[in-house]
């Protein structure tokens, strides 16, 4: 192996370039691939992640393989090559490690061959880092945390967690995380809240390199709740205020009502703009959402998703409904839940949920939501599967998670679905996330280190690339 040399930058990943191992020997010269150029350098994103650069002649695909000695078990996926450099991302570092990289160059005939070895030194992690402590852990499903975090002071995080609390992942961002999610696309979204700026999306890939951003359009507000894309299509929700008279409900003859629109661009089709104002009444809103006052908020969306008919499901936290809408002509399809509710509840203890957050359609089918329990006495909140009969209107109680003893967030939360049928929880104003299985035993615990705030809602994913 050649000599190694090394040079730390401080607060990034290190990089160098050797070349002199020739790797394993190929029989078929003509087939043998080589690499040509291999350097890793930091990412100023994020000290736990590096950047690899290869470029190759006769290689179809090539790989970093790294570790913090030379053994390097570790690997990253393989990445098509042409004619040009490419970057490979090293992701899931530790920090104020050294540790040994490789390229490796394969050929379309499936012959490897190796480059020499280089060593870089991450760098330390910033002092406000926000901080995960693990009070469970028996058996959970294999994958990562993801949380947005909301600080105290002027800036951010979105952060991802192993299941020991390690950071894996990181990107700060100036104002508060609210909506931190992993993408169809392999890109994470965050929608940053800053006061005296405007809200938006930003979409970064693995790295937390920013590629696009996110408003919502005709000079309205951007909610800060949800962003789903899917393709090239993506959906969000604006804000649109109006002045009402609601004398007759008891409230003011100027007051200020807080619209949700429904947001919807698809490539070649023209944007859908669903308004409440069109389609719902003040007076949808729960019995303890006051209509008086200068500002009222009668119907407060919270989150959407793209169904699998291609439609749209839409929760309202302060009308207690889930609504589908239809994508292409902007009526409403159902309503399930609050004070328009056309389904029964079928096997629920509780006839319905309170003051809601979150909906997504499972694969069987079934819905599952964080039903936060606002209006209920005791209070409690807990996550809840329903089997939707769509043309019988018949939502029947499947499965639900209620704490022992019982947790209540009276904000927030999220209940994630994962493969294999463990459900992640996310508590929100505990905050606390929980992991159970099908049978509703524990198998993960953690709670929020001070001084963050709060996590709006949390998901685990698989991998970090």
């Amino acid at each position: 192996m050649a000599t190694v040399r090394a040079f730390i930058i401080p607060g990034v990943s290190v990089f160098i370039l050797l070349g002199c191992d020739t790797g394993i020997q190929i029989s078929n010269p003509i087939d043998a691939p080589e690499i040509t150029e291999f350097n890793i350098s930091g990412n100023p994103e994020n000290i736990l992640s590096a950047v690899g650069r290869i470029r190759t002649n006769n290689a179809v695909s090539v790989r970093i393989e790294y570790g913090t000695d030379t053994s390097m078990n570790f690997r990253t996926p393989l990445r098509t090559v042409g004619n040009k450099a490419v970057r490979i991302p090293l992701l899931g570092l530790e920090p104020e490690k050294t540790y040994w990289a490789k390229p490796v160059a394969i050929s379309q005939h499936g012959h490897e061959r190796s480059g020499d070895s280089v060593t870089f030194t991450t760098g330390s992690l910033p002092s406000d880092m926000p901080r995960l402590v693990i009070h469970e852990s028996d058996n959970p499903a294999p994958g990562y945390v993801m949380a947005g975090f909301t600080g105290a002071g002027a800036h951010a995080y979105g952060v991802i967690f192993n299941s020991v609390g390690d950071v894996l992942w990181y990107r700060r961002f100036e104002g508060s995380v609210i909506d931190f999610q992993k993408q169809p696309n392999g890109n994470y979204t965050a929608c940053v809240a800053r006061p005296g700026y405007a809200t938006q999306f930003y979409e970064a890939d693995i790295l937390g390199t920013i590629v696009r951003s996110y408003q919502a359009r005709e000079n309205r507000e951007t909610d800060v709740h949800e962003l789903r894309i899917d393709g090239d299509a993506h959906v969000l929700f604006g804000i649109e205020y109006r002045e009402m008279d609601l004398s007759e409900f008891g409230g003011l003859a100027n007051a200020i009502v807080k619209g949700i629109v429904v947001e919807y661009y698809r490539p070649e089709s023209v944007p859908l703009y669903w308004n409440t104002f069109d389609h719902f009444s003040v007076t949808d809103a729960a019995d303890n959402i006051s209509l008086l006052g200068q500002n009222v908020n009668p119907w407060h969306g919270n989150a959407l998703e793209i169904d699998v008919d291609g439609n749209l499901l839409a929760s309202f936290r302060h009308t207690e409904e889930v609504t589908q809408i239809d994508a292409n002509s902007g009526n409403i399809v159902w309503r399930l839940g609050g004070e328009n509710n056309e389904f029964e509840f079928v096997g629920d203890p509780f006839n319905g949920f309170s003051h809601q957050h979150g909906i997504r359609r499972l694969e069987n089918r079934n819905i599952i939501l964080f039903d936060n329990g606002n209006r209920r006495s005791p209070q409690e909140s807990r996550a809840v599967e329903y089997h939707l009969d769509e043309q019988l209107k018949r939502a029947t109680l499947v499965w639900e998670y209620r704490a022992t003893p019982p947790l209540y967030s009276s904000a927030l939360g999220f209940a994630q679905r994962l493969p294999g049928g463990h459900t992640f929880i996310t508590y929100g104003r505990v905050p606390r996330l929980v992991e159970v299985d099908p049978f509703g035993r524990k198998r993960w615990e953690a709670s929020v280190a001070e001084p963050v705030q709060f996590i709006y809602r949390s998901f685990k994913i698989s991998s970090l690339y």
